[in-house]
């Protein structure tokens, strides 16, 4: 009885756990995708906004799903007495999982993504500041959508058995498959990581080159190497961290795995609510995404600053120095000087004017 309640307040407290994050990352995503899409942000590429924008927007879509399945959850929890109750059916289950799978995927091919797009960005880096093709980035998100839909769709599909599962989870009501998603979701991520590498490194040799060569390198050239440097230096740490996290979690899934052939039916529905944790992988990543973003980056900081004035100390430098920056030209008042400093002057003015006359 007691190891009941145990699992049963367990469960509760991981609902409550689950609630607080998504609630805190998708108010987080919102805010983000709101600083980019205003005016304030107009300093950065067009394409760079649209491409972290896309990657918020499948975050807060995961963190709305997450945040709603965990009420429903938490509700059955408080309410249900028998563990039957924990049954699912499977096509209903997959249907309301159907949101989640999508931003996960949404997520990965975001990455890849603006990979894509920051390959461009190296490789136009004379041109692209000034002349960068707006429609590439709505084309390369557009492609991520399509894609992620149909391999959500297909995941979905392949998940909706008949029948009923234990807990409304592929990861538990299909613990092989979602290890080799995850398998794959991870081997790809860090693949990409390493590129963001290879790409920073390529970015700073031409920076030293440039500082070497300044006079063979125009203003542009040298603001778009500058760009790609930080935007490399936000995308690597919050890469790093969601990559992290995924593994951490395909550890415990696999060894969920290993164990499920032989496991207890009631040991696969106690443990399925605390295999809920893996999931926080996005509610985390969508808070911790843009604070690295807005913290590493100085002009998305300003504008974030300009956008969400109510978050930030209004006494702070940075807030000074904006406000400077944008406050109205000062101009300057003539102020009559003082006579004495007048007749000197108006003195030296004739003295020199009568030397010109005689030497004329």
């Amino acid at each position: 009885m007691q190891a009941r309640d145990f699992v049963r307040t367990a469960k509760k407290t991981i609902r409550f756990v689950h609630i607080f994050f998504c609630t805190i990352g998708a108010v987080s995503s919102t805010l983000f995708i709101f600083v980019l899409i205003s005016s304030s942000s107009k300093n950065l590429h067009l394409n760079l906004r649209i491409s972290l924008a896309s990657l918020a927007v499948a975050a807060l879509i995961a963190c709305l799903q997450l945040d709603f399945i965990a009420f429903y959850h938490l509700f059955q929890t408080l309410t249900a007495d028998n563990a039957c109750d924990s049954m699912y059916e499977a096509q209903k289950c997959a249907i309301i999982r159907f949101p989640v799978v999508l931003s996960i995927y949404a997520t990965l091919c975001g990455i890849i993504i603006l990979a894509i797009e920051r390959t461009i960005a190296t490789l136009k880096y004379k041109t692209y500041e000034a002349h960068g093709s707006r429609v590439v980035g709505v084309v390369l998100v557009v492609a991520q959508w399509i894609i992620c839909v149909i391999i959500a769709i297909i995941s979905v599909l392949l998940r909706s058995d008949p029948g009923f599962v234990h807990y409304c989870t592929a990861y538990v009501s299909h613990p092989r498959t979602a290890v080799f998603s995850l398998c794959f979701m991870s081997t790809l991520e860090i693949v990409t990581l390493l590129y963001f590498m290879i790409l920073l490194q390529s970015n700073q040799r031409r920076q030293v080159n440039e500082f070497v060569n300044k006079a063979m390198h125009s203003l542009t050239e040298r603001y778009q190497l500058q760009e790609n440097v930080r935007i490399m230096r936000i995308l690597i740490p919050s890469i790093t961290v969601h990559a992290v996290l995924g593994i951490a979690g395909l550890g415990s899934m696999l060894v969920f795995a290993i164990l499920y052939r032989s496991a207890d039916e009631r040991l696969i529905v106690g443990f399925a609510p605390f295999s809920e944790v893996v999931m926080l992988v996005i509610p985390i990543y969508a808070v911790v995404f843009p604070l690295v973003a807005i913290f590493r980056n100085k002009q998305l900081r300003l504008a974030t600053r300009k956008a969400l004035p109510f978050l930030f100390n209004p006494t702070s430098p940075e807030t000074s120095e904006m406000l400077v920056e944008h406050a109205p030209p000062v101009h300057n008042v003539i102020v009559s000087r003082p006579s004495r400093q007048l007749e000197k002057e108006s003195d030296t003015h004739f003295v020199l004017l009568n030397e010109m006359w005689k030497k004329g």
